[in-house]
């Protein structure tokens, strides 16, 4: 495995959790209003952290390219 794979599974990983938080977030019936909050800002981390990831392993599959020129 090279860095890129491995930045696209931890990527995956923000995903899901995103995802899931995404889904507290939106339970407004169910969920008192702070930790609606709180889910929604961890649900923006979560899919920060995957977009700097993807964009790390977009660096490295570049990185590779150019060097095998």
């Amino acid at each position: 495995m090279d860095k890129a794979e491995a930045y696209e599974i931890a990527a995956q990983w923000h995903d899901r959790n995103a995802a899931g938080c995404r889904d507290i977030a939106d339970d407004e019936p169910r969920i008192e209003a702070d930790t609606r909050r709180r889910a929604d800002e961890a649900a923006k981390h979560h899919a920060a952290c995957a977009a700097g990831l993807r964009l790390a392993a977009t660096r490295e599959k570049r990185l590779l390219l150019t060097s095998l020129n």
